[in-house]
């Protein structure tokens, strides 16, 4: 089972041949700022053992535009190993942009490479599924990120899909840590969502509303 907001690094292989898409708004507040963050994220089953992605982003500041940013990020990621219920994971990709790296420095060009581990079955009457993801970032000019994001998720018969996700990085453009609760509900492929999210590191503020819509074949 793939988590249902892959758009973050991921513990997960996509079956051969199944796609993955998404897109997702973000109406952000940045202590009195707003912004508007939309990301389309793609990912697919090259193999049994391979899926590829691809992620395009942009931040529109509606006071000040010297603030805005784009960025896209292409990667891969392989099955390494699947004892049980258990899924383990290493990747690797490019990016570019501050929407994906982090402003002070980290726009430039980069890649990254990610280690992940993700457990999923069912409790009850419900699936669930949970993973952790390590990952470094270096781009030129020596800035670099450190990430770990976790998820977690409990998807009821009904299609209903409860997910939590936090995410904490440090690096050349700081430290920030968020988490973020969503609710979406499967309609056939289809699956709408809206979620919120917040910093919790203290560093800043920064609070959001994000919804969703993806798609599965």
């Amino acid at each position: 089972m793939a988590p249902t907001q892959p758009g973050q690094a991921s513990p997960w292989i996509q079956a051969k041949g199944d796609v993955y898409a998404r897109l997702a708004v973000a109406y952000e507040d940045h202590n009195g700022f707003s912004a508007t963050r939309e990301d389309v994220y793609a990912e697919w089953g090259a193999s049994e053992n391979w899926t590829v992605s691809a992620k395009v982003e942009t931040v529109d500041f509606s006071r000040s535009n010297s603030f805005d940013s784009s960025g896209y990020r292409l990667s891969a990621r392989r099955r390494v190993w699947t004892p049980g219920n258990w899924s383990f994971t290493a990747g690797a990709g490019v990016l570019e942009g501050a929407a994906i790296g982090g402003f002070r420095g980290c726009e430039t060009f980069g890649g990254e490479i990610s280690v992940g581990a993700g457990r999923s079955g069912k409790f009850r009457n419900s699936d669930y599924f949970a993973g952790a993801t390590l990952l470094h970032r270096q781009h030129s000019g020596e800035c670099y990120t450190n990430k770990l994001e976790l998820v977690l998720g409990v998807v009821r018969p009904s299609g209903w899909t409860t997910t939590w996700q936090y995410w904490a990085e440090d690096g050349a453009a700081g430290e920030s840590a968020k988490i973020e609760l969503m609710t979406s509900q499967r309609l056939g492929q289809f699956e709408i969502g809206a979620a919120t999210r917040t910093e919790i590191s203290g560093n800043f503020d920064e609070t959001a509303l994000v919804l969703t819509i993806a798609f599965r074949k």
